[in-house]
């Protein structure tokens, strides 16, 4: 199942735990600010690429680390995390 999360400024989509994630951006539309929330359980080990900010195997939770506030760097952004995540990316208006 895939869920994903519109508004006029910002695409959420969830991130299942059961796989490494692989998002293309489209940077003439969505970024520069983009982050990554931990949903439900904390995240023992999450591992990214292709952002200002990257994390390598950070445990993540509500009242410790939640990446809310990155930069997507790359035209390419991997994600890899032991629970579900949500990730948010913003989407520029014309």
């Amino acid at each position: 199942m895939r869920i994903i999360l519109l508004s006029d400024d910002c695409l959420i989509h969830l991130l299942p735990r059961t796989h490494r994630h692989e998002i293309y951006i489209q940077s003439s539309i969505e970024g520069p600010h983009c982050g990554l929330i931990p949903m439900g359980t904390p995240s023992q080990a999450t591992t990214t690429t292709g952002l200002q900010w990257d994390l390598s195997d950070m445990e993540m939770s509500f009242g410790g680390l939640v990446s809310t506030s990155n930069i997507v760097k790359a035209d390419k952004v991997t994600v890899q995390s032991s629970s579900d995540l949500l990730w948010t990316i913003s989407i520029r208006k014309f």
